[in-house]
C-alpha cells in the first residue's frame, strides 16, 4: 500500500494546509489520472470505495457540527479537557475523526506505491514524503485522460461526485481548525490575554472548591512540582503573564486544576500572612502568629539598662532567631523589622550574626526567652 512510502498524517498546523490545499486540486482530470494508474480497477472496487465515502460523509456532517461547536469556546479556555495530546490539531481533528480517517483511505487507494517515492539509500533522519503532496489527485503534474469524465460508467462518475461532495465538507472542517489554530497562536503571543484566560479558569475552579477550601492540605504529594507539571511551570516562571503564555493550551487540564487549588488555598490563608512569611518559616502558621506577638511586644522583654539604649540588644535578636529556626537569617531581620513596633532601632544582620555566633547551650539569656517564648499562645 501507498502508506508504506509516504506519510498520510496531518496532525498539525502545517499538515492541515497541506491537505486543505490537495482537496483543492481535485478535479474530474485528476481523480481519471489517478484511476488508471491502478491497475484493473473493478466495478466491485469502484461500488466498495463509494459506499466507505458515502458513509464518511453521512458520519463527518454531524461531526462537522461538533467541531463547530467545540471550536466556538476553545480559544476562550486556558486549558480543555482534551488537552491530554497537547496538540490543538489533534484535540480539533478528534472531532471530525471519520473524515480524517477516510481522506487517509482515499488518498492511499489511489496513490501507486512506486519504488522512485523514495531514494534507493535513506539516511537516518531521512522523513517520508507527503501522500498530499505527491498523489496524483493533488500534484501539479499529472496525465489527462484522453476521455471525459461522462464517458465513464455510472459507478465510476457517482464516486467522483460522491468524493467531491466528501471534500467540500472536508475542507470547510479542515479550513475552521487552521483559523482556530490561528487564533489560538494570535493569543498565545499576548501575554495579557493568556493571563486573563487562566484567571478566568481559576474563578471558575473557585467556585467549584471554595466551600473545602479551608479543609484542603497543599502540602502533599499531589500538589508537589515534582509530579505535576503546572506547578512545575508556575515556579519556574518569575510571572503570571509568562506561566499563562508557556501554558495556554499546553497543559493537562487536571494538572492546571491542581495548581489553581493550590493558589486559592494559599491565597485565602495569606489573608493573615503574607508569601514571604510562609515561606521563611516553612508554612508554620502557629509560629508565625507568635513571632508576631513576641516582635510587636519585645520591648517588654528589655530590662532598664537595654531599655534606655538607642538600639535593641543584638544578643535579643540573635536569641529570637535561633529560637524562630528561619530560612534565612537575612530575611528574618527584616521580618523583625517589619513587625516591630517599639522605639527602638533594630540592629544589623552582621552585627545580629555576630551575637548568634557566641551563643552557647546553656546560656542564661537564651534559657530566659526561650522559656517566656514558649508560653506565648498562637
Amino acid at each position: 500500500m501507498a502508506q508504506q512510502r509516504y506519510q498520510t498524517q496531518f496532525d498539525s498546523y502545517d499538515g492541515l494546509q497541506t491537505v486543505v490545499c490537495a482537496i483543492e486540486n481535485f478535479s474530474p482530470d485528476r481523480f481519471l489520472a489517478a484511476l488508471q494508474q491502478k491497475n484493473k480497477v473493478s466495478l466491485d472496487y469502484i461500488v466498495t470505495l463509494d459506499s466507505q465515502v458515502l458513509d464518511a460523509v453521512s458520519r463527518l456532517q454531524e461531526q462537522k457540527l461538533d467541531l463547530l461547536s467545540f471550536s466556538q469556546d476553545f480559544n476562550n479556555q486556558f486549558v480543555t479537557r482534551r488537552n491530554h495530546c497537547f496538540s490543538s490539531a489533534h484535540q480539533l481533528l478528534h472531532k471530525i475523526h471519520s473524515g480524517t480517517s477516510q481522506v487517509k483511505r482515499v488518498f492511499t487507494h489511489f496513490t501507486p506505491n512506486s519504488s522512485a517515492a523514495i531514494p534507493r539509500h535513506t539516511p537516518a533522519t531521512y522523513v517520508k514524503p507527503s501522500i498530499y503532496e505527491r498523489s496524483p489527485l493533488s500534484m501539479e503534474s499529472y496525465m489527462p485522460s484522453l476521455w471525459s469524465i461522462e464517458s465513464y460508467p455510472e459507478e465510476v462518475q457517482q464516486l467522483f461526485n460522491d468524493l467531491k461532495r466528501f471534500f467540500t465538507l472536508l475542507k470547510d472542517a479542515l479550513t475552521l481548525c487552521v483559523e482556530v489554530m490561528r487564533k489560538e497562536e494570535y493569543i498565545r503571543r499576548d501575554p495579557n490575554q493568556c493571563c486573563a484566560l487562566y484567571r478566568s479558569f481559576k474563578d471558575d475552579n473557585y467556585h467549584r472548591v471554595k466551600r473545602i477550601l479551608k479543609s484542603i492540605n497543599i502540602y502533599t504529594d499531589q500538589f508537589s512540582p515534582f509530579l505535576n507539571p503546572a506547578i512545575d511551570l508556575r515556579q519556574s516562571s518569575a510571572t503570571e503573564e509568562e506561566f499563562s503564555q508557556k501554558g495556554f493550551h499546553k497543559l493537562d487540564y487536571e494538572d492546571v486544576c491542581t495548581l489553581t487549588v493550590k493558589e486559592l488555598v494559599e491565597e485565602a490563608q495569606r489573608g493573615e500572612f503574607s508569601e514571604k512569611e510562609l515561606n521563611l518559616f516553612a508554612a508554620n502558621r502557629p509560629l508565625i502568629r507568635r513571632l508576631h506577638t513576641i516582635i510587636a511586644d519585645f520591648d517588654s522583654l528589655l530590662d532598664e539598662k537595654a531599655a534606655s539604649h538607642k538600639k535593641l540588644p543584638a544578643k535579643y535578636i540573635a536569641c529570637l532567631l535561633l529560637w524562630a529556626q528561619p530560612k534565612e537569617e537575612k530575611a528574618f531581620v527584616e521580618f523583625f523589622k517589619d513587625n516591630y513596633q517599639g522605639t527602638h532601632e533594630v540592629p544589623d544582620n552582621s552585627t545580629i550574626n555576630v551575637q548568634k555566633n557566641k551563643l552557647r547551650n546553656g546560656d542564661d539569656t537564651y534559657a530566659r526567652l526561650e522559656g517566656l517564648w514558649n508560653e506565648v499562645k498562637a
